[in-house]
């Protein structure tokens, strides 16, 4: 192993310990009341918030690209349009779903539906409210575009095993619980891609290899989405998936607790209404990658002044 593939390892196993770390950091907050040394309860974390309406929402978001950038823009229109104090919550998504099931959490902008995260959602679907869809995606496996399509085409050719060593017999993968994660070792079952390896680590370590490789014309294979700034930033396609394995369009739902649309009408009124364009946020999401997330909001929000009104009041 040369001294390039031993940093390699060493920045993924990095990524993924930090990750497993605030994975469990996140466990252990959204299990307990805030100032309460004990466990919550379902029960008891609505009634709390049903007793102090005045109680922060309680919003989980993953670091991803666009989880980071979508949560940011709600949850400053929450407090500044509405007055209503909200606490960011970073968590792995399985626990996000339990948590906002269980009352732990107010909300979560990151329902991947109706492929991605089926499995999560069948699990929570009956006891949680969803507000609808704020944004379209798709996921799948992709390449830079300097990579030939008359070589690589689709995610099938990788059976070739002298083709799948042209890209070191390897997948550069996020975040182990995330549905892209599943879906694509549910692609090595499903395209009998034996002598590929999917390596876990997260959306971060993921760009961050991914960019590498673009600046030294390597040829590598990513798990990724959109939206996401790397499409506005690089010349990147998808594989094509003949099986179905990653599905089609997604659509990017809100969800909320039990309650919430009565505890907190005006909020759920704003997410049922809150709509970001698909040409919009690839653009708003480099911005934020090239700046800072909080920066890209604020312009944002100072552009589309109708578009805030009507999200906020419903008001053309």
């Amino acid at each position: 192993m040369n001294q390039v593939q031993r940093w390699r390892r060493r920045s993924v196993l990095l990524a993924g310990l930090g990750l497993a770390g605030a994975s469990l950091s996140s466990m252990a907050t959204l299990r307990r009341s805030p100032g309460d040394d004990q466990p919550s309860t379902a029960t008891d974390a609505d009634d709390n918030r049903e007793r102090d309406a005045e109680a922060p929402l309680r919003l989980g978001w993953s670091a991803w690209a666009d989880a980071e950038v979508v949560s940011l823009m709600a949850a400053t229109l929450i407090e500044s349009q509405l007055n209503v104090p909200v606490e960011r919550v970073m968590a792995d998504i399985g626990i996000q779903y339990e948590s906002v099931a269980r009352g732990d959490l107010d909300l979560m902008l990151m329902a991947w539906l109706p492929g991605t995260h089926r499995d999560y959602w069948a699990r929570v679907r009956d006891r949680v409210l969803d507000l609808g869809p704020m944004y379209t995606g798709k996921l799948g496996w992709i390449v830079p575009d300097y990579v030939p399509k008359d070589v690589l085409n689709s995610v099938d050719q990788l059976r070739d095993s002298e083709l799948a060593a042209r890209f070191d017999n390897r997948v550069q993968g996020i975040d182990p619980g995330s549905g892209l994660n599943q879906a694509s070792l549910e692609a090595l079952k499903r395209y009998d891609l034996q002598q590929v390896d999917l390596v876990a680590s997260s959306s971060a370590a993921m760009a961050a290899v991914l960019s590498q490789a673009i600046n030294e014309k390597r040829w590598m294979i990513a798990t990724s989405w959109t939206p996401h700034w790397m499409f506005a930033r690089y010349g990147l396609r998808f594989l094509e998936d003949p099986k179905g394995v990653f599905g089609g369009t997604e659509r990017i739902h809100a969800v909320s607790r039990i309650n919430l649309d009565r505890v907190r009408p005006e909020v759920t009124a704003f997410l049922s209404r809150f709509h970001l364009p698909e040409q919009d946020l690839d653009g708003l999401l480099l911005k934020a990658q090239v700046g800072s997330p909080s920066a890209a909001v604020e312009d944002y929000l100072a552009e589309n002044p109708e578009r805030i009104r009507y999200w906020i009041s419903g008001m053309v």
